[in-house]
């Protein structure tokens, strides 16, 4: 008996997860679309109040002297860059980072590079994330991934929070 209680639940979850997948691609299908489109208005209603982006923190010579003369002043650096500095709020993000990250040749390699989805669900709250190989890897180099978070609000919206890249 509890064997088939134990199928019955399996084969019952099956098709919530397939179609959270599919949710989850048509989210991301819909994202890349806009950033095809530099839509920067869609980008921005489609991402939280701040995204969590180290590498928003250095993508220019400025932004790195900023962040090295933190390093060599505040003992604190590590804990300030990891708790505040990191996370980017989305108007500052949209007119500085935005056109620096999702160049024409970036956004070529998100929509035609294989993709993961990987769903999450930690405290009630439903995130998936997104990755996508971004560099091939090489003799010499292991690759890289660009991965890209997304939190499911209560309204059902997904809304961008992070994105990251591995390593």
């Amino acid at each position: 008996m509890f064997a088939l209680l134990l199928i019955i639940s399996f084969f019952s979850c099956k098709p919530e997860k397939k179609e959270s997948d599919n949710e989850v691609h048509a989210m991301w299908t819909s994202f890349l679309s806009n950033l095809d489109a530099q839509d920067k208005v869609a980008f921005k209603n489609a991402s939280g109040e701040a995204i969590r982006c180290y590498d928003c923190l250095e993508n220019t010579p400025s932004e790195r002297q900023k962040m090295n003369i933190l390093r060599g002043k505040d003992s604190l650096w590590y804990k300030k860059m990891y708790e505040t500095l990191i996370y980017i709020p989305i108007d500052s993000f949209t007119a500085n980072d935005y056109d620096i990250l999702f160049n024409p040749q970036f956004v070529n390699i998100l929509q035609e590079n294989e993709t993961k989805i990987i769903r999450d669900e930690t405290n009630d709250i439903t995130y998936a994330h997104i990755l996508v190989t971004t560099t091939l890897p090489t003799l010499n180099f292991e690759g890289a991934q660009h991965s890209f978070s997304f939190v499911k609000g209560n309204d059902g919206q997904w809304k961008l929070n992070e994105i990251n890249t591995i390593p």
